[in-house]
């Protein structure tokens, strides 16, 4: 476990979750799910080279740290996780499909110039095999403040479009 102060963890914290996303680099446990900690992959306290950090959620911590003196080498697997590792994650499906609805978003209103947003959020669920709840957030961070789409409303309706 790192040494690091909370001032600079203060700093690091959001700078991994940022960059990795908030989630156990080994068993992929959520930061909703359990507590993470900023982990040193080499192990080396004073190595603060930004590539050496990574989150671990504590249990992983201390299996691939171990406090006990008679274990030498630190195992590389979580064994707290009950579920099997070919069971895909929610984190690993959002970074498999996000990119793709992202990708059928784009060719659908330049295609089109204005889409449906249910349709853009049924269809495209229908298509990637997710949820609408699902493609509806992705959509959402699609035609936010920084999205490259907008969101607009003619009738009772509401259509997406590329901003100008």
């Amino acid at each position: 476990m790192s040494n690091m102060n909370s001032r600079k963890r203060k700093i690091v914290y959001p700078y991994l979750k940022e960059k990795f996303g908030a989630y156990c680099q080994m068993c992929q446990a959520l930061e909703s799910e359990r507590e993470l900690v900023i982990d040193h992959i080499d192990n080396n306290n004073s190595n603060d080279n930004p590539n050496n950090w990574q989150f671990l959620c504590r249990s992983c911590n201390y299996i691939k740290n171990p406090r006990l003196k008679e274990r030498k080498e630190p195992l590389d697997v979580c064994v707290g996780v009950s579920r099997p590792f070919d069971i895909p994650s929610e984190i690993k499906i959002n970074r498999e499909r996000e990119p793709l609805f992202r990708k059928y978003v784009e060719e659908e209103v330049k295609a089109n110039v204005q889409v449906l947003e249910q349709e853009l959020i049924n269809s495209g669920a229908e298509k990637l095999g997710l949820s609408p709840r699902t493609t509806d957030r992705y959509l959402k961070k699609m035609y936010s403040s920084i999205g490259k789409f907008q969101r607009i409303k003619t009738a009772e309706e509401y259509y997406i479009i590329m901003k100008e």
